[in-house]
């Protein structure tokens, strides 16, 4: 069988090394982006010229069936709204904020804000649908004064529409409306008609705020510029050469509220002229389904997920001929972001894609923040290896300055944030004093002396921690090696040891692969599962196997605990990605990490 990989071309980039006495190295992509325009939303009045009845946009509905909306019916619905947002008197001052989650209004509503050049904010619905997680929405308040409010469903968002006090004719709703609340659908009628013109923008103008995890601190709002936004996803289109002659098709649930969904995802599918469906399910057991319905119906060119999301969709793909089909029919490329990838994830898809096509997949792992808007790195050939994030991005230049053992990476280019709004400190902390972006995060190189091999992402460095010896230990890199060592047993792990003289993980649970460890064809109790003295003698076996590879303290896992509970949304413990927020967990459950650290927690697993 041809073990290829499925054709597929990538822009080709051009290094520009300097290497610095202090031992700061210096690596710029010489080649600039394409020209690009003031305001993205121009490239919805071209495709609603050049292809006015190609699908743009399409979601579910309640028969389970395509609603979708054509580059001409966009465009026509984006007019409508834009000229009743502009008679509301909204600006950077006071925004519109969107409280619900990816739908075909969610993205009209944004499109017609860039369209009138008023700055708008999508928020996590988290913030706004569980009750301990209110007091957000007071920072939000706090630093943006929204003018404006949307939500898909007056009902569902009442708790959080009545937070920000806003007059009832200010919130607008795609339906439920609570009295006095204006109905999406009626706006459209309403207007139908209107003349509007585009709005002039500078590319230096903000066209919409972005939230942090706050993992580190209160969330901050990031200033996304229409230069952030047209520039990057410029890159982007270059690096991924192939979409010139292939606009992609998204099946994609990635929340419009985070950098990859709201920015990398959606503008690609617009500024390519591709078809966006918008996925309605999660990397859940109970929302996956969805997911799985929706890839059965759609084949997908370009695909986007966390590897929480990989791992439930290779479970299903190993038994689901008719998805498998589907899948892989029209697939050039697929994309992960949000955590390092377990090894076993890239055998198992290269095994499905061979068997289904012949050929693999070309893999690669996206890397940036909300701050770069978010891609800053780039796939190439060159740099085809597992985990490995590219090169610098068209446009970019890379500083990588010495720490420990490893570089501490910062970032200049046109897709840079000029910083967060109403936060001077923290934007003057952002910077080096060579206007370089400190995104936090340690990187690696494949090949010092052939950058053009590319880069690893080496852990957050807030992340890493010293143990009591005084070595760091850099957490992205054990929690990536212990991955691929468990081979599928665990879907995550958090690893601690601050202060302590060796490392432990908690580890979540792979329930799946357990009980096929033990031979059984169907899940059992999930508690006879993990306690299972043959998942604990195949887990210290691995572990051993694991020291006797790693000698240092600072690189092996002396013992382990399944955590058996639910990670918390609304603390920040599990991201809107599926990720796991190290740092949150820790923080959250202090009393447990020290009964770990104790071993007064049951069933620890010990070398």
């Amino acid at each position: 069988m041809n073990e290829k990989t499925r054709s597929i071309s990538f822009g080709i980039p051009s290094l520009d090394i300097e290497n610095n006495i202090d031992g700061t190295i210096i690596i710029k992509n010489t080649i600039e982006p394409d020209d690009w325009p003031k305001n993205i939303i121009e490239k919805l009045i071209f495709w609603g010229k050049k292809k006015p009845k190609k699908t743009f946009l399409a979601q579910r509905n309640k028969s389970l069936s395509w609603d979708k909306l054509s580059y001409e019916e966009t465009l026509s619905k984006v007019k409508s709204l834009s000229y009743y947002l502009s008679k509301q008197g909204l600006s950077k001052k006071n925004p519109v904020i969107i409280l619900s989650g990816n739908d075909n209004n969610h993205a009209l509503l944004a499109l017609s804000c860039l369209y009138s050049k008023i700055p708008f904010s999508a928020l996590s619905p988290a913030h706004s649908l569980y009750s301990d997680n209110l007091n957000r929405l007071e920072n939000v308040k706090k630093i943006l004064n929204p003018g404006f409010i949307f939500a898909s469903n007056g009902k569902d968002f009442e708790n959080a529409i009545l937070k920000f006090s806003l007059k009832p004719e200010k919130v607008l709703v795609g339906k439920d409306p609570l009295p006095g609340n204006l109905e999406i659908n009626n706006i459209f009628k309403k207007y139908s008609n209107k003349k509007v013109d585009l709005a002039k923008t500078n590319e230096n103008d903000i066209a919409k705020f972005l939230f942090t995890s706050g993992s580190t601190g209160t969330p901050k709002a990031v200033i996304q510029t229409h230069k952030m936004l047209s520039s990057n996803i410029a890159m982007a289109y270059k690096a991924y050469k192939f979409l010139e002659k292939e606009p992609p098709i998204l099946v994609d649930w990635m929340p419009w509220s985070h950098v990859a969904g709201g920015n990398k995802a959606f503008n690609l599918a617009l500024y390519s002229g591709g078809t966006f469906y918008i996925d309605n399910g999660t990397p859940s057991e109970i929302e996956f389904i969805k997911t799985i319905r929706n890839l059965t119906d759609i084949s997908p060119s370009w695909y986007f997920n966390v590897p929480k999301g990989y791992e439930f969709l290779i479970k299903e793909l190993k038994k689901n001929e008719k998805l498998s089909a589907s899948f892989f029919k029209n697939l050039k490329l697929l994309v992960y972001s949000g955590a390092s990838m377990p090894n076993h994830i890239f055998k198992s898809m290269d095994k499905l894609a061979l068997r289904y096509i012949g050929k693999k997949i070309f893999f690669s792992a996206a890397y940036g923040a909300t701050e770069t808007t978010p891609m800053a790195t780039m796939p190439t050939h060159e740099s085809n290896y597992e985990r490995n994030i590219g090169v610098p991005q068209f446009g970019t230049e890379m500083k990588l300055v010495p720490f420990g053992d490893k570089y501490e990476v910062r970032l200049k280019g046109s897709h840079i944030t000029p910083g967060y709004w109403k936060d001077k400190v923290n934007t003057k902390k952002s910077f080096d004093n060579e206007g370089y972006f400190k995104i936090g995060d340690a990187l690696k190189f494949e090949d010092k002396l052939n950058p053009e091999k590319g880069f690893y992402f080496d852990g957050r460095i807030a992340e890493n921690f010293k143990l009591n010896t005084g070595t760091w230990v850099s957490v992205g890199n054990v929690r990536s090696k212990l991955l691929d060592a468990l081979g599928g047993i665990a879907t995550d792990a958090i690893i601690v040891g601050e202060d302590q003289e060796y490392l432990s993980a908690f580890l979540i649970p792979n329930i799946s692969f357990c009980s096929s460890l033990l031979n059984l064809e169907t899940e059992q109790n999930e508690e006879i599962i993990l306690s299972s003295q043959r998942i604990k003698n195949k887990i210290l076996e691995i572990l051993t196997n694991y020291k006797n590879n790693n000698h240092s303290k600072s690189q092996y896992i002396k013992k382990v605990v399944f955590f058996r509970d639910n990670l918390s949304k609304s603390k920040g413990e599990i991201t809107d990605k599926g990720s796991i927020n190290q740092i949150k967990f820790i923080l959250n459950r202090d009393q447990l990490v020290k009964s770990f650290f104790m071993n007064q927690l049951k069933e620890i697993i010990s070398i």
